[in-house]
């Protein structure tokens, strides 16, 4: 009897201190944990949000790195953290949809686990080859010279499930040829090898791969945005070369853990909301050749949902295998 009585208790306590914290939230500084290491498209994003988002809450907005284990530690820590609204995180739609997929004993369930909060942008990725090395001009001709000479092309990925492996294996897929798939660590290596002339073509975050185009290193085939860029308006999408399949975004969210409560959701959506429809994070995104992917609050749940099946069919497609 006096533990039923202390249980009522206590859920009422809990009812009545939910409005309490809405109504006072923030009331202090709130921690905008990144799962990747300092330095990459997350990482900058999430930088370039904290401190609008600071100025819209009333309240420090402070960057945390997490990495380990392609994201899913910083998941994991933010997921089994308090679900207060005082720690978010900022995500990729690679741990979103394939993460999963590769880490099936990790029992990952995004759409169940985290809330959405806002869609923080998009980073195209270029296709790119080194033009002395790989003479081709357009994707068609890459793709003529893939059919020629079965896996005689070799093309860069940043492992299993990352965009540069999911792109490189649809095309392969969707335009009927072969090439060896090279795993690197990530970009710089990667980059400096296509340069160098080991490796064939690459499908690489456009934030690091603009300059060596725009110097005439890399030749930019293609790029996977919905319509062409003006920091490289001459190259086209792939819808335009005949891939509408490919048009898939690479984006970026910040999320809550399940049960934040309804009233704090609303404020964070509405607060993010603003700072990604702003003119300055607009241009400050496009300088870095990534895009702001502004999605209304009311939208983000099917947005979430569509874009999540969107890439979990497009892992299936090339059958993706969970990591042994």
């Amino acid at each position: 009897m006096a533990l039923t009585k202390a249980l009522v208790l206590g859920l009422a306590t809990a009812v009545l201190a939910t409005p309490a914290l809405a109504d006072n939230w923030p009331s202090k500084p709130i921690t905008l944990l990144v799962p990747f290491s300092a330095g990459g498209p997350t990482d900058f994003i999430a930088r370039l949000v904290a401190e609008p988002l600071s100025r819209e809450l009333g309240q420090q907005v402070i960057v945390q790195n997490k990495p380990g284990a392609s994201g899913n530690v910083g998941y994991q820590s933010v997921l089994n953290g308090p679900a207060d609204g005082y720690t978010l995180m900022h995500n990729t739609v690679g741990m979103q949809a394939v993460n999963p997929l590769m880490y099936p004993s990790a029992k990952m369930r995004p759409l169940q686990d985290f809330v959405p909060i806002g869609v923080t942008g998009a980073m195209p990725n270029l296709l790119v080859v080194n033009p002395e090395r790989t003479p081709v001009k357009t994707l068609a001709e890459l793709v003529q010279r893939g059919r020629a000479a079965p896996n005689g092309l070799s093309y860069a990925t940043f492992g299993p499930g990352s965009s540069p492996h999911v792109y490189g294996a649809l095309l392969q897929k969707l335009a009927d040829f072969q090439a060896v798939g090279v795993a690197y660590k990530g970009s710089a290596n990667a980059v400096t090898d296509v340069i160098g002339g080991q490796i064939d073509f690459l499908f690489d975050s456009m934030s690091t791969s603009l300059g060596q185009v725009q110097a005439g290193r890399l030749k930019a085939l293609a790029i996977t945005s919905a319509e062409r860029s003006p920091n490289l308006p001459d190259v086209p999408t792939l819808k335009e070369t005949g891939y509408p399949s490919l048009d898939l975004k690479f984006w970026f969210s910040l999320q809550a853990p399940a049960g934040t409560p309804p009233e704090v959701v609303q404020k964070l959506r509405v607060a993010v909301a603003r700072v990604v429809a702003d003119a300055a994070y607009g241009k400050a995104m496009q300088e870095r050749g990534a895009e702001a992917l502004p999605v209304a609050p009311a939208g983000l749940d099917a947005f979430f949902q569509r874009e999540t099946a969107q890439w979990t069919e497009a892992a299936n497609a090339i059958g993706l295998k969970a990591e042994q």
